[in-house]
Parts: structure tokens; sequence; C-alpha cells
């Protein structure tokens, strides 16, 4: 008889979750104050600032007060999360509400968590908050309430515990952990992402495909979020490529919603692998490039490292996808995952190397000495610098 695993498992997030739910967001923000700083993307950049005025009149019809950082950059950056701190300050905020992706939840939760501190350390928090199970010091007394609401269906982080912030004159990207970074309640509405393209919806429906897929073959991995992992992986085999096509719908944008969700809770708990901090590395060296985009070149040969490595549930794996996927079952060969990994990045047009992407043979070398390389758990800097050629 086999021995029971032991795990801990932790989601604080509430999570508020259906089309509609977005008009509670008054009565959610009532709990925790009357005076509210909104994080997001600027207004005048995107499509979204309609529903920005939204949020504000539901507030305003709460009797909260409220006060627009709309600052926030993709791969959000030490100085916007500063700029957003002073804000927060000068107002007096009682809490913070995040409308928009995983960058501008990013940029919220930073915010709260360290807008009680009279000075930032980036150095010192960076050095600190490496561990997602980790029980962190707190940065302040007081962590300001969060309440994330998430405008596209990928990035999972309004369930977990991490940020990424970037700091562009050093070329880095860093994934910071804390407990307290957690959102209290979560928004998910899913007619707030009818309106994201086809583009943006493949880029950040792999995104949460990479979390789930990360987090079944983590050795953190427990019953609970090998359950979460499958169920997710299998609705966006079966729902992102109708998303795209028909980005109107509401029931396919409800099951992306929900699968990220499920994706977001099971990276919180047992966490990425080689891709993510890979991503984080070709990131910080090109800004501009989106988190899903960079995610995506990775992964040939990533299943590849994992099969030479005999890996044991790489197989299982496979079966699930296949059958998902109504491909052909996998045969006992050396790499069963691979073809079922780019028939998919083909599927969603993803199926693009770092060269493809714009990176060039400069960032190719900047990347290939970076120190991270040195230190990331999972494999060698030989093995990562041969994933890193790989994807090129």
């Amino acid at each position: 008889m086999a021995v029971l695993q032991s795990f801990v498992y932790r989601q604080p997030t509430r999570v508020y979750f259906g089309a509609g739910k977005l008009r509670e967001c008054g009565l959610l923000a009532r709990r925790y104050g009357t005076r509210c700083l909104l994080v997001s993307a600027p207004a005048h950049e995107t499509a979204l600032a309609p529903l920005y005025a939204e949020v504000r009149a539901i507030l305003s019809k709460a009797d909260i007060e409220t006060v627009h950082f709309d600052g926030v950059v993709p791969n959000p950056t030490t100085a916007v999360v500063e700029a957003g701190i002073k804000r927060a300050k000068s107002w007096g905020v009682d809490l913070v509400i995040a409308v928009g992706g995983g960058s501008t939840i990013d940029t919220a939760k930073a915010i709260s968590l360290f807008a009680g501190l009279s000075s930032l350390d980036w150095d010192r928090w960076r050095s600190i908050l490496t561990d997602p199970f980790q029980d962190c010091i707190f940065p302040t007394s007081r962590v300001l309430p969060l309440i994330a609401i998430p405008t596209t269906s990928g990035t999972g982080s309004h369930v977990t515990q991490a940020m990424v912030i970037s700091d562009p004159a050093k070329g880095e990207k860093n994934c910071l952990f804390h407990p307290a970074a957690f959102p209290r309640d979560a928004v998910v509405d899913p007619a707030l992402m009818l309106t994201l393209p086809a583009g943006a919806t493949a880029v950040t429906g792999f995104d949460a495909f990479s979390h789930a897929f990360e987090s079944y073959l983590s050795e953190r991995a427990s019953v609970f979020t090998t359950l979460l992992a499958e169920k997710a992986l299998e609705i966006i085999l079966k729902t992102l490529p109708a998303a795209m096509a028909h980005p109107d719908e509401l029931e396919w944008r409800g099951r992306l919603a929900w699968a990220d969700t499920l994706a977001g809770i099971s990276l919180a708990n047992a966490g990425a692998g080689i891709p993510h901090p890979l991503s984080e590395l070709v990131g910080g060296i090109r800004p501009d490039l989106a988190h899903g985009a960079c995610l995506a070149p990775f992964y040939p040969a990533y299943v590849s490292y994992l099969a030479a490595k005999q890996n044991d549930k790489i197989a299982p794996l496979a079966s699930l996808l296949a059958k998902t996927a109504g491909l052909e079952p996998p045969g006992s060969g050396r790499d069963p995952l691979r073809p079922i990994v780019v028939s998919f990045l083909k599927t969603i047009g993803l199926n693009r190397s770092l060269s493809d992407l714009s990176c060039t043979r400069e960032d190719f070398t900047r990347m290939e000495q970076h120190p991270v390389l040195g230190v990331l758990p999972w494999a060698s800097r030989a093995d990562l610098v041969e994933i890193l050629r790989a994807s090129f």
C-alpha cells in the first residue's frame, strides 16, 4: 500500500466568479474602508477605459472615494510601483483595487505590500522574497487590503502570492513572493474579457496552460494541485482555440477564466518549472515582449529535457493531453510530450523561436551569461544554456 502523501495547501483569496460579479465590488470594498486606490493601465491607451469608469461609479454608489493610479506598464517596473505607493500615501487610502491583467495586479500587489514603508530597498527585498512557500517577514505592520479584478485569462495573479517586477537599469525581471501578496478578494467576471483580441487571448491562455503544466510536473505537486492542473489543462486545450475564433462568446471566456483560476491556485501551491525563470530572464532583457510569448519558445526543448531525464510524470501527462486534444495516443517513444505540445502551439499561433520574437544574438549572449542560470534548482547551468540555445 502506498504511503499517503504529506503536503501543505493554501488559498486565502476569496473568489467571486461569474458574469456580472463586477457589480459586487463596491460591497466587497466597503469591508476594508472608504478610500480606495484604483490601479490600472493608462486609461487613454486602452479599450478598458469605460470599465475603469464603471468601477469608479460602482465604488461611488458604495460611498467609496477613489483616486485612480493609471501608470501601470507591461512588465511593471520598480519606478511604477514607487509612483503608485506615492499616490497611495498622499491620498491616505484604506485599500487597493486592481483592474487589468497580470501586470496591473502584480503592480497593485507590490503597492499594497510595501505602501507602509518609509523607503524601499529593492535589493533587500529581492534577496529575501525568493521562495513562494516560506513564511516571510512582513515589510510593515499594515499591508493594504487588495481586491483583484482580472481582465485576462492567463496570469493567475489574482490567486497567487507572486508579483513580477522589472528593474530596467539592471535588465532584470524578478519574481517576488510573499503570503501577504495574495489578494483578499478576486472578482472573476468573464464578461470583462470579451474585448480581448485573439493574439492576446492566445498569449495569456498559454500562460495559464504553462502554470497548470509546470505545477503538474512539480515535485511539490499534491493530490489537490494535480486535480486542479489536470482540469485546467483539459479546459484550455479544448477552449483556447475556440475563444480565439469567437472572442465575443461568453461561454468560452467563462471556461478560460475558470481554467486560469484553477491553474493559478495550483501554481501558488506547487510552483513553476524551468520555463518561467527563463521567460523572466528574457523579459528582463527584452521588456517589450509579453510573458506568455516568452514562455512558448522554451516548451519544445523543455519537454524534451524532461523526457531525457525520464520524469515518471511524462507518460501520464502525455496520455492526458493527447486524449483531451483528440490526438493519437502517444507511443512508447522517448519524447512523447513534444509532438503534442508543438501541435498545440501551432494551433494557437505560438510555435515560434526566440529569434522569431526578434531576440538578437546579443540578447542571447546576455541571457547565456546571466548569473541566474547558476542558481536555478531544476537543472545545471549547462543544461539551461542548452535549452536556451535550442529555443533560439
